[in-house]
């Protein structure tokens, strides 16, 4: 690129007066009707519809507003409400959390829970309250619960286990401390004051094919040696260690760091959460309060005990673990998965079932504790308090979706994961959402709540590459997973005097500083209005879908959601996918929601949830009343489908042999009736979208969506009201235009329309005698197509195929203003990607691109190709308005189409990350941008005339 002196550009403001509507969107002539319906020629108020276009704050997008360091100030607290009112931000969770670094201006950190603290908080809550915010809370700060002033019989603890191979006969004299050592937990976040201390030791053999107990082996408490007299063989000598305080809170803040409590002692977790309520609570009974108290993902990295944890183990199992615990047990690593090539000794035949089947008791017992001590508590004090429950209800310690029974706003999480490049990226093989989300969905579903709220955008690597159009992408597939907030990751309290970037924990950097902020508040309004239609209508389901989790816990354990260390089996959470883009829907369900459900007319009915279709992907184990619950579901019509595998045994240890046989007698006794609606079908291969169309043909599920071709970069949901029906369609390949026929069989005689989540209004959408729609998305664009009773339509017009004839726009002069306050100018003879450039591969800010034109073929429309970043268009002066992800098309009025002499300006507002990159004094910004590429920056093209 050639600099030179050309004219400055004039600087353009966002419009979207003449907002283009691409596909199905594009009307010609025909009015924009807004908050009515016809009935017999008289207008009749559609309250939906109102609140559709005019969202609630409840739906408003809120933010995780990390108070870093609790370096705060009332004039601070303020300024920011102030800038997250201004870009539709409906609330905050405030969350203090450990000071990310960088220059802190002199000032100092508060104590949480101090006088001092609880003035900011009061602030924060009457400013919000003013300002129509409504606040959430964290309890504590960082994640999971835990502070300095917890006691030792408080703090969270682990039995772990240390082996050592030992051959006899002989006496061998060990040393405790390299038991201690070895079995230290190779945790991420660890406590320097945790300790250690021998639980038992025993002496096992090597190899074991029929269970028996391990050997006791004497120890004197304290002693720092012990004999272990070993007969003639190779043997293991194992140390079970009990670990107190071995895991430190996650990024807490001064007042709320330290060990982590022990979530499983039910005493300490009260007086936790008393320390919370007694000093905060009566300092603010008389403001508006918050809406929920928040507690944050349970990472309690491998967390198993507690002072009573055997006695409570036989209470609930009804037999002693402690025999099973040297076999059972393992090292501990990062975020409590196993540590590999730890002496062990090696399980076969009968010995490796029984310790199988010991470990799921083991597990379940831990998430029954951890549901009676800690889980069900916190929702009943956050109920005392007069404030709703909101968790990440999720991990090793909690059944993925029985717990989210129990919180009153259910959460999961959607990530914004690395990627090396903008170009590269593919929403289809890495999906933003994770395994979670639909069992927290589903858990919302079976209990009536409204809210299925969701940590949002998650953001730990691609701080200050995030671009709109890719937030849009990741929060319509959060929608797909069955969320209907967002909490976003989040907003950096960092007052305006500290250097650019300002202090950052995490999360995107939804700043004012961003060059894109401006435009933030059209996404949140496009959210916020199908945020309402989701939590106001009912989500509709016509399909269940069993998990193996007995079978997983037994043989591995349960996972470290939403991050499992493996999935079992290996396409268990791409099968709601290849459901939804088939054109049904599904639920997860348990076998405990299953044993509570009404089985009639075809129908399994749990509460107002019903289901046609019941699918188990590899069951093996269940208990025997569940095989009970399948069978009256297949006797009452109901469609069962196995798939690969059947259930043939029960978990657990305990009688396990009569509940093996009334599992599989049960099972056989239902096959041997033959009935008609029980399938088998063999596991997916690759193709998940084929084996699922298959699975629709082989056991007649008709789908209410008939897709002709359906896309893995496609999917949908739908909605329900007593009149209406809502159909949410999604496209999330970035690059890639879609077309799908799509028939709509269960519409009846309603008339299709587009609601328009970007601006509020809605479109008649004219459909085939046979209730067809050609479905045209462009990249990264969804569609909320709703079937009602409305009145005669006129017919729509569409926008232009992208190869539809017309004139490439080479020769552009360029204005380069960057956001450290250098100005540039040059001219582009062709369009290319300035990342590509090391000469301009570090810009960020505003880029302004002119063209002088002579146009005789009156050309209606502006496409400028491929954009990185946000367009804005002006032609002649005139505002054509902006484009912030998808197909950057404009449609140009008609007195401007007409005009032969054109002079068409372009601005590109940009991501901040390659000047970072650039940066190497600028501590805060390399943190997050040094092992990053360089992303894609401006106006790629081709831009065209279209006629």
């Amino acid at each position: 690129m050639q600099l030179n002196n050309n004219p400055s550009l004039v600087i353009m403001k966002c419009s979207r007066r003449t907002f283009i509507k691409s596909g199905l969107l594009i009307t010609a002539g025909v009015p924009l009707l807004q908050g009515c319906v016809l009935s017999n020629n008289k207008e009749v108020r559609d309250e939906l519809f109102e609140l559709f276009r005019n969202p609630p704050v409840t739906s408003k997008p809120f933010v995780r507003w990390w108070w870093n360091g609790d370096k705060l100030s009332a004039k601070e607290i303020l300024r920011e409400l102030d800038i997250m009112k201004e870009a539709g931000i409906g609330g905050v969770e405030i969350n203090p959390i450990a000071f990310p670094g960088g220059d802190d201006l002199g000032i100092s950190s508060l104590t949480w829970l101090s006088p001092e603290w609880i003035e900011m908080v009061k602030v924060a809550l009457k400013g919000a309250d003013e300002r129509g915010i409504i606040c959430d809370i964290i309890v504590g700060s960082g994640w999971p619960f835990g502070g300095e002033f917890l006691q030792p019989e408080e703090q969270t603890q682990l039995l772990t286990l240390a082996g050592k191979k030992v051959k006899g006969p002989g006496k061998i004299l060990l040393k405790v401390e390299d038991f201690l050592k070895e079995a230290s937990p190779e945790v991420g976040f660890k406590f320097q004051g945790a300790s250690s201390e021998i639980y038992s030791i025993c002496l096992a053999p090597v190899e074991m094919n029929v269970f028996s107990p391990a050997q006791p082996v004497p120890y004197e408490k304290g002693s720092e040696t012990f004999t272990v007299e070993v007969p003639e063989g190779e043997y293991i000598v194992y140390a079970l260690v009990k670990v107190t305080g071995f895991q430190s809170v996650i990024n807490g803040a001064p007042g709320a760091a330290g060990p982590v409590l022990n979530h499983y002692n039910g005493e300490a977790v009260q007086k936790f959460l008393n320390r919370m309520s007694d000093n905060l609570f009566p300092a603010i009974k008389d403001l508006k309060g918050f809406r929920a108290m928040f507690c944050d993902s349970m990472e309690l990295e491998g967390a198993n005990w507690c002072y009573d944890f055997p006695e409570e183990f036989k209470r609930r199992r009804g037999y002693d673990v402690e025999p099973f615990l040297p076999f059972l047990l393992y090292k501990v690593g990062h975020m409590g998965h196993a540590v590999e090539g730890t002496v062990a000794t090696v399980l076969t035949g009968e010995a490796k079932e029984a310790v199988a089947r010991v470990r799921y008791d083991f597990f379940v017992t831990c998430m029954d504790i951890m549901r009676d001590r800690f889980l069900i508590p916190y929702t009943e004090w956050c109920h005392q308090h007069h404030f709703k429950s909101r968790m990440q209800a999720y991990g090793r310690e909690f059944h993925p979706l029985e717990a989210s029974l129990q919180v009153d706003i259910p959460e999961c999480e959607t990530w914004l994961w690395s990627s090396d490049s903008e170009k590269e990226r593919d929403f289809s093989r890495r999906p933003t959402y994770t395994n979670v989300n639909k069992f927290v969905a589903s858990a919302a579903h079976y209990t009536g709540k409204k809210i299925v709220s969701c940590e949002e955008v998650t953001n730990t690597d691609n701080v200050f590459n995030a671009t709109l159009e890719r937030i849009k992408v990741l929060g319509d597939q959060s929608n797909l997973s069955g969320v209907n907030h967002s909490i976003l990751h989040g907003f950096n309290y960092s007052p305006a005097e500290v250097p650019f970037p300002g202090w950052i924990r995490y999360g995107t950097f939804f700043n004012e500083r961003n060059p894109w902020w401006p435009f933030f508040k059209l996404w949140a309004a496009y959210k916020a209005r199908l945020s309402t239609i989701f939590q106001e209508t009912d989500y509709f389901a016509d399909i269940a879908v069993m998990h193996p989790l007995a079978d997983m816990w037994t043989k591995y354990g349960p996972q470290r959601d939403p991050f499992p260390g493996l999935l079992y089996p290996e396409y268990q959470y791409k099968v709601w996918e290849a459901i939804h883009q088939n054109g049904n829907s599904c639920d997860y369900i348990s076998e405990d929601i299953l044993r509570q459900s009404k089985f009639e007319k075809g129908f399994l009915t749990y509460n107002s949830r019903k289901y046609h279709t019941l699918i188990l992907l590899e069951v093996e184990s269940i208990l025997p009343d569940t095989a009970k619950a399948l069978s009256e579901f297949v006797k009452n019509g109901g469609k069962l489908i196995f798939v690969a595998k059947e259930p043939c045994q029960s978990p657990g240890w305990k009688d396990h042999k009569a509940h093996d046989e009334a599992v599989k007698q049960t099972i056989d006794a239902m096959k041997q009736a033959n009935p008609p609606h029980l399938y088998q079908v063999a596991a997916p291969g690759k193709d998940m979208i084929e084996w699922f169309k298959a699975v629709q043909q082989q056991c007649d599920i008709r789908p209410y969506l008939q897709i002709d071709a359906p896309s893995p970069y496609v999917s949908q949901n739908r909605y329900r009201t007593k009149d209406k029906d809502f159909f949410f369609i999604v496209n999330y390949n970035t690059n890639e235009r879609i077309t799908l026929n799509v028939k709509f069989p269960e519409a009846g005689n309603r008339q299709p329309w587009i609601w328009d989540a970007e601006t509020g209004e809605k479109y008649p959408c004219p459909a085939t005698s046979e209730q067809t729609l050609n479905v045209d998305l462009y990249p990264a664009t969804s569609r909320l197509i709703v079937f009602e009773k409305t009145g005669k339509q006129e017919a729509s017009a569409a926008v232009p195929a992208e190869n539809a004839s017309g004139v490439e726009l080479n020769g552009w002069k360029l204005r380069m203003e960057h956001l450290n306050g250098k100005s540039e100018e040059g001219e582009m003879n062709i369009l290319t990607d300035l990342a590509d450039d090391p000469k301009t591969q570090s810009f960020a800010g505003h880029l302004f691109y002119t063209k002088q034109i002579e146009d005789n073929a009156a050309s209606n429309y502006l496409d400028l190709g491929r954009v990185y970043g946000v367009s804005e268009v002006t032609v002649n002066g005139e505002s054509l308005g902006c484009k912030w992800y998808g197909r950057h098309l404009y449609q140009l009025p008609e007195h401007i189409a007409k005009t032969t002499d054109k002079i068409i300006q372009v601005k590109i507002s940009t991501t901040v990350g390659n000047y970072l990159k650039s940066t190497p004094d600028n501590e805060t910004g390399q943190r997050w941008t040094r092992h990053q590429k360089w992303q894609p920056v401006g106006m790629i093209g081709p831009v065209r005339l279209i006629f």
